[in-house]
C-alpha cells in the first residue's frame, strides 16, 4: 500500500472539525454556484469568511425577489422604502459588468418611478439579457393602472413618456441621456406586469434588439397599438395579458410561435400565417370580447400542400363572439387549382359577421368552401367582395399575363358564387 490518503477532518483539541473544500474552489466556479441564489441568498454568504465576503457582488444574476416573506406587509410604506434601499445599495457594491437577468419582484408604483428609472439605467448599461418587472400588488389583484409605473420612454431616446410620474418634486429635472444602442442588443427576454408601457417602447425593443424571442406584458393602461412585423424579429413568444386598453395587434411576417392574449378592448387583428392552417382549425383561441375586424394574410407555400384548405383560420372568428368583418389576403400571383370536393368547417354561429372580403387570386374549391362557411354560419352577413388582385405584389401597370389570370379569376368566380350567394346578400367581384 501507498501512503495513506489525507484525512479529510482535522483534530483540534478533540473535535472533529470537516475541512472546507468548496472555499477552495476557484472565484468562477463559486460566483456561477452564487448567481443560482437571488441576491438575497447570495448576500448571506458574506458572513461565512473573509473569502466570501465580496464574491456575491460578482455574480451576474440580480433577483430581488422579495415577494415571499413579504406579501402580509407588502402594502406598508416603511417596508416600500427599506426594499427601494436594499436595491440601491446592492447595486451600488455590484462589481459584475454584464448581466444575465435582472428582476425586480415586489409591490411597487408610481412613487417608485426615481428609482425604477435608475435601476433600468443600471441593468441596460450592463448589457442585461434577461429583464423583469413584476410590481403587482397580487397576481390576482390588479393595479389601478393610473397608479402604475411609467416605463421612461425617454431612456430609449424616444422622449418623455406622457404617463410618466414620481414622488420626488426633482424627478421631472433627472436627466437619464440616452443610452448607446449597443446596450439594447444583448436584450433576449423582456417581461413587464403592471407596467404602464406603450407600443412604440415595446416596438422600439422589438427592433433594436437582435437577439428578442420573448416579450410578455401583464396590466398595462398605456398599451393601446402593438404592430410586431417584419421577417427580421427574432420574436417567438408573446404574450399581453390583462391589458385592457388595446384595440389594435398587427402580427404581419413574423417568427411568432406563440402567442397569449386577453385584451378585452382588441377591435382590430391582422394575422399573418406561415403555418399549417390544417393545424390552425383545431387550435383554441382566448376569447376575443371586442375584436370587430378580423384579417387574416396567408401565403401561397402554405397552400401548397393538396388538400389544404383555408378553413384553418375560423378558429379565431370563432374566439370572436361580436365580429362585424372578415378580410383574408392570399398571396399568390398565380391561380391555385385543385380538384376535391370541399370540405365544410366546424359550425359555429356568427350572429354579428356582415362583411367578407376575400382579396387575392380566386382559385376555386380554396375560396368556395370558405364562402359557404361564412354563408351557413352568418345569418347577418350582407355583403361578400371578391377581390382577384393580388395585396401587395400587383404589378403596375399589368402585364398581358396578369391581365389574363385576374379574367380568368373573375369569371370563376362569378360563376361559382353567383348560384352560391342568396340575392339578399350583395355580391361584389372587383
Amino acid at each position: 500500500m501507498g501512503k495513506k490518503r489525507q484525512r479529510r477532518s482535522v483534530l483540534k483539541k478533540g473535535v472533529c472539525i470537516a475541512e472546507d473544500r468548496i472555499s477552495q474552489l476557484p472565484d468562477e466556479i463559486l460566483v456561477y454556484i452564487l448567481s443560482s441564489l437571488t441576491v438575497e441568498e447570495a448576500s448571506y454568504t458574506s458572513i461565512l469568511s473573509r473569502r466570501w465576503r465580496s464574491l456575491w457582488t460578482c455574480i451576474d444574476r440580480l433577483d430581488f425577489d422579495a415577494t415571499e416573506p413579504l406579501d402580509e406587509v407588502a402594502s406598508k410604506y416603511k417596508l416600500r422604502k427599506k426594499y427601494l434601499r436594499w436595491v440601491n445599495s446592492t447595486l451600488q457594491m455590484c462589481k459584475e459588468q454584464t448581466l444575465s437577468q435582472f428582476r425586480i419582484c415586489f409591490d411597487l408604483d408610481k412613487y417608485a418611478q426615481y428609482d425604477i428609472d435608475k435601476w433600468l439605467e443600471f441593468a441596460f448599461s450592463r448589457k442585461v439579457q434577461r429583464l423583469e418587472l413584476d410590481l403587482r400588488i397580487e397576481e390576482d389583484y390588479p393595479r389601478d393602472f393610473n397608479n402604475c409605473y411609467a416605463f421612461p420612454a425617454r431612456l430609449l431616446g424616444l422622449g418623455d413618456s406622457a404617463h410618466s410620474s414620481s414622488s420626488k418634486p426633482h424627478s421631472d429635472k433627472l436627466q437619464i441621456h440616452p443610452l448607446v444602442q449597443q446596450n439594447f442588443k444583448s436584450l433576449k427576454m423582456l417581461l413587464l406586469k403592471s407596467v404602464n408601457v406603450t407600443g412604440q417602447v415595446l416596438e422600439f425593443f422589438l427592433h433594436n434588439c437582435p437577439f428578442i424571442e420573448t416579450m410578455v406584458v401583464h396590466e398595462s393602461g398605456t398599451l393601446v397599438n402593438l404592430e410586431v412585423v417584419g421577417p427580421s424579429l427574432k420574436l417567438r413568444h408573446l404574450e399581453i395579458w390583462y391589458c385592457r386598453n388595446v384595440e389594435s395587434l398587427k402580427i404581419c411576417d413574423t417568427n411568432l410561435v406563440t402567442l397569449g392574449t386577453s385584451s378585452g378592448r382588441l377591435e382590430v387583428l391582422t394575422l399573418d400565417a406561415c403555418f399549417s392552417l390544417e393545424e390552425l382549425e383545431h387550435y383554441n383561441f382566448p376569447i376575443l370580447a371586442k375584436l370587430k375586424k378580423f384579417v387574416f394574410i396567408t401565403f401561397r407555400c402554405t397552400l401548397r400542400w393538396k388538400g389544404q384548405s383555408l378553413l384553418g383560420c375560423t378558429s379565431i372568428i370563432r374566439a370572436a363572439p361580436q365580429l362585424k368583418e372578415f378580410e383574408i389576403q392570399i398571396m399568390t400571383s398565380s391561380l391555385l387549382t385543385e380538384k376535391r370536393k370541399c370540405k365544410k368547417g366546424i359550425r359555429w354561429p356568427l350572429p354579428h359577421l356582415k362583411v367578407v372580403k376575400l382579396w387575392g387570386i380566386y382559385s376555386g374549391v380554396l375560396n368556395l368552401e370558405l364562402v359557404r362557411y361564412f354563408l351557413e354560419n352568418a345569418v347577418a352577413l350582407e355583403k361578400v367582395i371578391i377581390d382577384p388582385t393580388e395585396p401587395i405584389f400587383c404589378p403596375h401597370p399589368l402585364t398581358p399575363e396578369n391581365i389574363k389570370v385576374l379574367q380568368t379569376s373573375r369569371n370563376r368566380a362569378k360563376l361559382q358564387l353567383e348560384r352560391e350567394v342568396p340575392q339578399a346578400i350583395e355580391l361584389v367581384i372587383l
